[in-house]
């Protein structure tokens, strides 16, 4: 028994040096992975930056960044310790993906529900709207977003840009033909 707990401790000190060896081989990989593919995350981080930019006239960053435990992603935007600051933190980053991946021909929209607005001033939701549409045609990616028409905030987008362009579909709770199936779903 003592010699099958001996070696027993003997394997367990060769997998643990196996194991050693592994992370090291795997942080080695990682480190390397990470140098290639720099310009991929560079162009990221400035999609990013430009985006927190254009909402907040000061960039934000996109922090790319390995550790033993593999790639680690953190996003700062100034007074982002408010929630709709917070909230367009997750904006900026969405759109920069979309963007990303519209270029690369992998997906030409993005869909957000009006929730990414919670807590956003309302004049800020018309800048982030706005910046989405620019960004959108000049990038060749379609921008959705669902909102209660009470929260849209006409009045505060730019006197060029008439929102009424953009809707797309209108739906209703008054009668069945202006919902979106075209039935009510009864409690």
């Amino acid at each position: 028994m003592i010699k099958a707990k001996i070696a027993d401790i003997k394997d367990m000190s060769l997998r643990k040096k196996e194991v050693k060896a592994d992370k090291i081989t795997l942080e080695t990989k990682l480190q390397r992975d990470y140098e290639q593919s720099r310009p991929d995350w560079e162009k990221s981080v400035e999609g990013f930056n430009e985006n927190s930019q254009a909402l907040y006239n000061e960039p934000g960053s996109l922090i790319i960044n390995v550790s033993e435990n593999g790639y680690s992603f953190n996003v700062e935007i100034p007074r982002s310790s408010s929630e709709g600051v917070g909230k367009m933190k997750i904006f900026c980053y969405d759109l920069m993906l979309v963007d990303l991946f519209s270029e690369a021909g992998q997906i030409d929209f993005l869909i957000h529900d009006s929730t990414i607005f919670d807590g956003v001033d309302s004049r800020q939701t018309a800048h982030a709207l706005e910046h989405a549409h620019k960004k959108g045609v000049e990038r060749g990616f379609q921008y959705i977003c669902a909102f209660n028409s009470d929260m849209l905030p006409v009045a505060d987008f730019s006197e060029d840009f008439d929102i009424n362009n953009f809707v797309r579909l209108t739906l209703k709770d008054q009668s069945p033909s202006d919902s979106l199936m075209g039935f009510r779903f009864d409690k």
